[in-house]
């Protein structure tokens, strides 16, 4: 169970839950959650980022008078509005079946097997009564220990959870999640979730398969997280400089979003190890330009405006090859500057 990711839905999706039955609303949600996965292991429309909110959300929904809930806020679902509504259906659909799915039927289960140990006695129980009267009741003797065998066993109890299927006992494939790979799409939803601009995920995704190669014997993950935390920590570089705990608080989303069973000691290294790999990267040079060096770049354009107007148009080029007299350095005589000196003193004495 994924604690910290269904605490953290909780607490999106139900602000003002005081936390009664955490146990259980935990369970519920784990156990739709697990559901959801077998139905379909990715949600469309880069949703699969908000399958624990969605969730929370339905199982909030359901038991909101058995727990005493608050109502559900739908809007902290991170999906887009109109992909939500269709996948809530969905979810309620899921969470309805298997509801009526664990619901025990009126009638016991082992009464049709009882009138065939009434018309089949074996033949100890013959020797042992010798009337009909007798082997009814040890028939019935008989049934009553089995049945009281079988309300004991462990394998037959009933569970309490509303979302045991009929067929639970069937033995079936389960998914097993490669915590070394990350697929395109796991890197495009885990891109999206810390809202980086499509045009740079592109060219992001692209530098991760170019060094992808040096994470054969550890997990992708590592690589991931450092190309995500390159560009957040650049476009989001105001927040993170002026407020307080912005970039603690970032470290934590970004460790509770990866699914390479990372600790937080482990990735902070490896931020920091990609960040020095892939900082010559274009995109990560176009991201600067865009989001931290915006207002330098146009004052060094208009400082190269000024230099220009002053030194006059195609000096550059001179400049180039070598020359040094231009409209910046002017040179003088002797003469000149005597009489510049006696001009701005007898200027002065007048005023």
């Amino acid at each position: 169970m994924a604690s910290n990711q269904i605490k953290q839905s909780i607490k999106d999706i139900i602000p003002s839950y005081s936390g009664e039955n955490l146990n259980k609303l935990s369970t519920y949600i784990d156990s739709l959650y697990n559901l959801s996965l077998r139905k379909s292991s990715t949600l469309p429309n880069n949703a699969e980022i908000g399958r624990y909110h969605l969730c929370t959300y339905v199982i909030a929904e359901k038991f909101q008078t058995i727990f005493k809930l608050p109502p559900p806020d739908v809007t902290r679902i991170p999906i887009k509005p109109q992909v939500v509504s269709r996948l809530l259906t969905d979810f309620r659909e899921l969470v309805n079946q298997m509801s009526a799915a664990s619901t025990p039927t009126s009638s016991p289960k082992k009464r049709t097997s009882s009138p065939l140990k009434i018309s089949t006695p074996n033949k100890s129980d013959m020797k042992q009564s010798g009337s009909p009267l007798k082997k009814l009741k040890a028939a019935a003797v008989a049934e009553d220990s089995s049945a009281n065998f079988e309300q004991k066993s462990p394998v037959n109890k009933e569970s309490k959870s509303p979302f045991v299927s009929k067929a639970g006992t069937s033995k079936r494939k389960t998914y097993k999640y490669d915590f070394k790979v990350v697929s395109i799409s796991d890197f495009i939803t885990f891109c999206n979730t810390f809202y980086i601009p499509s045009k740079y995920t592109i060219r992001m995704l692209s530098t991760f398969y170019l060094h992808k190669h040096k994470f054969a014997k550890k997990t992708d993950w590592s690589l991931a997280c450092g190309i995500v935390y390159t560009a957040y920590t650049r476009i989001n570089h105001k927040l993170l400089h002026e407020k307080v705990g912005a970039k603690s608080e970032f470290m934590n989303l970004l460790l509770q979003y990866q699914k390479g069973a990372l600790s937080k000691a482990s990735l902070q290294s490896w931020c920091t190890l990609v960040e020095e790999w892939i900082r010559e990267e274009s995109w990560v040079q176009d991201i600067e330009k865009q989001y931290m060096y915006g207002s330098e770049a146009l004052m060094e354009n208009t400082l190269n405006k000024e230099y220009i107007g002053m030194i006059g148009e195609g000096w550059d080029l001179m400049e180039r090859f070598g020359t040094m007299l231009h409209g910046e350095v002017l040179y003088q005589s002797d003469t000149q500057n005597e009489y510049f000196t006696t001009w701005s003193r007898r200027l002065i004495g007048d005023l």
